[in-house]
């Protein structure tokens, strides 16, 4: 058997895709134009991310990625097996991403010698990063971060003895290795840091002359300095980014952040205003090509966001309520891969909150325990400090309400 097909299929397309050298948008129209269907970027990402299994598109997709369809099938019934429980996951080499020895002996001569990289390194480098981020949506952000370090000096390191387009490839990957180590570092509370690492993925986008890649780490930029408490800050990096943006999610992103931070500041009709223009501009997607990075970024997380908007517009326990339910009812649709993993967790947590504002203490105390699961299994401090502050606002609220008291069971249990 192949080596590649022993990947389940979500690793194996990720795999292909990268060394195609083709992004997300760009296999989902090459699968448009072979079978006439609609796929949008969003549905790629989840095939990648293990949300669906691609069976009524293996064709096409093959075709797209030129391979032979039975490498697709072959995959496709590992998952298939995976998820039935007859045989263990795929669990690589630790960093997520599952390689061939042709691989490593690539990445291991072009480590000793920088001067023979080449265009399957760079898909090397691409297709391990993008392992490790679905390792992250899985695991957290604490457990994949010391990897992450080591892949950012390995691509910033291969980049200085670049040249030509291959530069400005490695330029393009370098620049999404270091926006996922802010990533990170923002997650596990490393502020400084982060804010090093953006600084870092903005200079190798501009680098790599993407302005999409650009707009994206003034995007994380902005959402660092919300984080901090920074909110003109916020607000001025967003605009940068909308300006700079000119593909689907990366202005979406910009245009939210920026209706976040206007609401923080109390403008409720530049908020709504920003809410709005984002979902046309996601809807009407004429926009070009999204970097990687954005692959989790779609309608429901659009919604969610616009619900955390309305959270911190809300005056009322209706209005509270609204904006709760709107961001429980995006997660819900989400795919279960991201509906688990600890970023939307913190999701739930606001969710909960604005429930509690509501007086709805049953719904609160179950947005709490589901949160509270995921981030207790992947130790997400930030997010169990989320939890245990809205919790405490509850027990003071309602102290003998069997709900309430049992999302606190639960919190000191662990």
């Amino acid at each position: 058997m192949n080596e590649q097909t022993r990947l389940p299929i979500a690793l194996l397309l990720a795999r292909l895709r990268a060394e195609a050298r083709l992004s997300q948008a760009d296999l989902a129209r090459r699968v448009n134009e072979i079978s006439g269907s609609s796929l949008t970027r969003w549905d790629i990402s989840r095939y990648e991310r293990g949300g669906r299994i691609p069976t009524v598109h293996l064709p096409a997709l093959a075709v797209a990625l030129g391979v032979e369809l039975s490498m697709l099938e072959e995959a496709a019934s590992i998952t298939r097996a995976v998820r039935r429980g007859e045989v263990s996951a795929v669990t690589g080499n630790g960093d997520g991403w599952q390689r061939t020895p042709d691989d490593e002996e690539r990445l291991i001569r072009a480590a000793r010698n920088p001067s023979r990289v080449d265009a399957a390194v760079v898909a090397d480098l691409s297709g391990t990063l993008a392992g490790q981020r679905r390792i992250e949506d899985m695991i957290g952000s604490a457990a994949i971060i010391e990897p992450a370090k080591e892949q950012l000096k390995l691509a910033v390191r291969l980049l200085r003895e670049a040249r030509g387009s291959l530069a400005r490839d490695l330029a393009a990957t370098a620049s999404e290795t270091s926006q996922f180590n802010g990533w990170l570092h923002t997650a596990t509370g490393h502020h400084d840091a982060a804010g090093a690492l953006y600084d870092q993925a903005l200079r190798l986008g501009i680098q790599a002359g993407n302005a999409d890649l650009t707009a994206t780490a003034l995007s994380m930029q902005g959402h660092l300095a919300w984080v901090t408490g920074d909110i003109g800050s916020m607000a001025a990096l967003s605009n940068a980014a909308v300006a700079m943006a000119t593909a689907t999610g990366t202005r979406t992103v910009a245009i939210q952040q920026r209706g976040r931070a206007l609401a923080i500041m109390g403008d409720k009709s530049g908020a709504l205003h920003a809410v709005g223009e984002a979902e046309q501009v996601i809807t009407s997607g004429k926009s070009g090509d999204d970097p990687d990075s954005l692959y989790f970024y779609g309608p429901e997380i659009l919604r969610m966001q616009r619900g955390l908007i309305l959270a911190y517009l809300a005056d009322d326990p209706t209005a509270y309520l609204r904006a709760a339910n709107t961001v429980s009812d995006a997660i819900e649709a989400l795919p279960s891969a991201v509906r688990d993993s600890e970023w939307v967790a913190w999701y739930g947590v606001r969710a909960a909150a604005a429930f509690a504002a509501g007086c709805e203490p049953d719904a609160a105390s179950m947005g709490l325990r589901q949160a509270h699961a995921i981030v207790a299994a992947t130790g997400g401090l930030k997010t169990l400090g989320e939890v245990a502050r809205v919790h405490a606002r509850m027990a003071a609220k309602w102290p003998t309400n069997p709900r309430v008291v049992e999302v606190g069971e639960q919190i000191t249990e662990y």
